[in-house]
């Protein structure tokens, strides 16, 4: 059972539009896989070197902003109640980012060739540019005002700033023009892509999402609002001590207490509802979301030591347990629902009564594949811990091998639900045919007999 209050369902692009996102993320959380193995401890020099540079763009482009492309082409219209405009567009999005991240990745993190630096530019710009014109346009003249909308909202404004900060990276890399703090620069670039974009955009869509999948009460509006005013002030307050405070690390951690009160109220609502929902079934998806938040809350914790700890490891442990163990698990979580949910909506919705064999939902993903991927998603985070601390290879060598695993099995589940096509809609009476025996009446008939009068 699936709530779908006060979405607008009939607003739905075309499936083809959110899945050739949905498709494609698992190949570069693969490709990610790939570079742990070949790279291993030769990621953990610096967070600046290349190969660490190259591996975070796979994850938070290539696997994570894909995913959270195809998301927002398919809930800004059932949310905000208007079709995404010039949809056409989608596919030039899908293209440039596949483009920019793969270029990216070959010459940063191998070292292809120095031109591929301009395709990876050119391809994410318009990618992340034309994405910005069609979301921007549609929260700007929708007038919900539902907590996720506006997370939305936010989570744009915080990929255009991440789009500017990525152009002058990209020219510093090329050119060598930037003479400001490259380790400023780069803090305020990770507050708004990981807190903003990323983060924000998860929490927001989580509003919705979790009370229609798991039929439990609606996220509480006031303390929607809190949530997203708490994090919206750090975005703000953060970049701007990193930027004229960066000397005194006490100005980053007041900038960051918004948000650190905004994930209390977040945590304590979204406990409650779980707590209060009517499916009380723990399934797959359901540890996915537990794995995602506990390790998503404990790796947010670990920048606030940044100031006092030198040490580079706790920089990568933060990149493990916020993208792969909190981030990651929740969009596999979300995944393993949402994708036979749009299956089943657009290929079997209208034959529900009209035919007996149509599958449901939770028909279209076997769960024991959701079971079997969920173990080795949450094996890989201590194999890749445990390779930081412990100067490990092969611990790293087998998280990487893990990955791989986990990208193949997601592409697996999707083309499980994908392979179940809708049987032809059958063939409805004409309904002329139901008056071809039927005779005009006659004058003599008891219809037009006149009453005799008296």
């Amino acid at each position: 059972m699936i709530s779908t209050t006060g979405l607008h369902i009939d607003q739905a692009p075309p499936l083809h539009i959110p899945f050739r996102f949905f498709v494609t993320a698992p190949l570069f959380l693969a490709a990610a896989g790939v570079g742990v193995l070949l790279w291993g401890s030769d990621l953990w020099i610096s967070p600046l070197a290349p190969q660490s540079v190259a591996l975070a763009h796979l994850i938070v482009l290539g696997w994570v902003s894909m995913t959270m492309f195809g998301a927002m082409y398919q809930m800004i219209p059932v949310l905000a109640a208007l079709p995404m405009p010039w949809l056409r567009l989608a596919p030039w999005v899908h293209g440039g980012l596949t483009l920019g991240v793969a270029a990216f990745a070959l010459e940063v993190g191998v070292g292809v060739h120095r031109w591929l630096l301009l395709v990876a530019s050119a391809g994410l710009g318009i990618a992340v540019g034309l994405f910005l014109l069609q979301t921007g346009r549609a929260l700007v003249k929708t007038r919900v005002k539902h907590p996720t909308v506006n997370a939305m909202r936010v989570a744009t404004l915080s990929l255009s700033g991440v789009l500017v900060l990525g152009a002058i990276f990209l020219g510093e890399y090329a050119h060598g023009f930037l003479s400001v703090d490259r380790q400023m620069i780069l803090g305020i670039h990770l507050t708004w892509g990981l807190l903003g974009w990323v983060g924000v955009l998860i929490i927001g869509v989580s509003m919705q999402v979790l009370p229609m999948f798991y039929v439990m009460p609606m996220f509480p509006v006031r303390a929607g609002r809190i949530v997203l005013a708490g994090f919206g002030v750090t975005l703000i307050l953060l970049p701007l001590a990193l930027w004229f405070l960066s000397a005194n690390p006490v100005w980053s951690w007041l900038a960051a207490l918004p948000a650190a009160i905004a994930g209390v109220v977040y945590t304590v609502a979204m406990t409650r509802l779980f707590a209060a929902r009517k499916r009380k079934i723990r399934d797959a998806t359901y540890r996915f979301w537990q794995a995602g938040l506990g390790c998503g809350a404990v790796g947010l914790l670990i920048p606030a030591l940044w100031p006092v700890l030198d040490a580079e490891r706790w920089r990568f442990l933060f990149a493990v347990l916020y993208l792969w163990g909190g981030v990651s698990s929740i969009i596999l979580g979300m995944l393993y629902k949402i994708v036979p949910f749009l299956v089943w909506f657009h290929r079997f919705s209208r034959l529900a009564g009209l035919v007996e064999a149509i599958p449901m939902m939770d028909d279209l993903i076997p769960e024991r594949l959701s079971r079997i991927h969920f173990a080795l998603h949450v094996a890989t985070i201590p194999l890749l811990a445990g390779g930081i601390f412990f100067d490990g290879p092969w611990l790293i060598r087998l998280g990487g091998v893990g990955m791989i695993l986990s990208g193949g099995l997601l592409l697996h589940a999707i083309r499980t639900a994908t392979r179940h096509q809708a049987p032809p809609m059958p063939e409805m009476p004409d309904f002329d045919s139901f008056f071809k025996d039927f005779k005009p009446p006659t004058a003599n008939s008891p219809a037009t007999t006149p009453i005799p009068e008296g």
